[in-house]
């Protein structure tokens, strides 16, 4: 059941990228990233969870095989979380808060420091990056 969910949420979140023109792959089994996607401008590294609580715990490991893989590829290194009934959330890697050896990230957590869909794909800026001026 829980390969299923995840496998699931990784199609849905495919088939969004597609929609928004990029070219995705899907590695199968889950050996250092789940996604890889680009566009010819964004290039993506995305390790997919899913959970239908209000946090994740993510193993270290599985962290560091998706930051090593995308600054070894060339493109952003993003955990993307389904929090089921409350939808997609973007994190970096230095956004994650350590918790012994796992990371967890919370639904709060990632509301306030997570990206939203469009922001990831920068199709939209967050509104801190516009008060920056970036």
């Amino acid at each position: 059941m829980r390969y299923r969910k995840g496998a699931s949420a990784e199609r849905e979140l495919i088939k969004m990228l597609e929609k928004e023109g990029f070219a995705v792959i899907r590695s199968a089994g889950s050996k250092k990233v789940d996604i890889v996607a680009g566009n010819g401008k964004i290039y993506l590294c995305i390790e997919v969870k899913s959970t239908k609580g209000e946090k994740l715990y993510i193993n270290e490991e599985d962290i560091d095989k998706l930051v090593n893989f995308a600054e070894k590829f060339g493109g952003k290194a993003v955990i993307a979380v389904k929090f089921i009934k409350n939808g997609w959330y973007f994190i970096y890697p230095n956004q994650l808060v350590k918790n012994g050896k796992n990371y967890k990230i919370s639904l709060r957590d990632a509301k306030y420091k997570g990206s939203t869909f469009d922001e990831m794909i920068e199709k939209q800026r967050s509104l801190d990056k516009v008060i920056r001026c970036e």
